[in-house]
């Protein structure tokens, strides 16, 4: 089994909760305009892209 260690400065941490805070107020932005079926289904999208990359980086088991 592979081990990957990873390292997070005090600004890593803090740009990735800014990423969010940006994806989160753009799906809430998409959610009062449009209609909440496509924030929802823009964010459903957004967490399969992630989950995708990360089995694409991930060690294979």
């Amino acid at each position: 089994m592979h081990i990957v260690h990873v390292e997070l400065s005090g600004k890593g941490v803090l740009m990735s909760l800014g990423v969010l805070a940006f994806v989160l107020g753009v799906l809430a932005l998409v959610w009062l305009v449009f209609s909440p079926a496509v924030a929802i289904g823009i964010g459903v999208g957004l967490v399969l892209l992630v989950r995708g990359l990360i089995k694409l980086f991930s060690p294979a088991q």
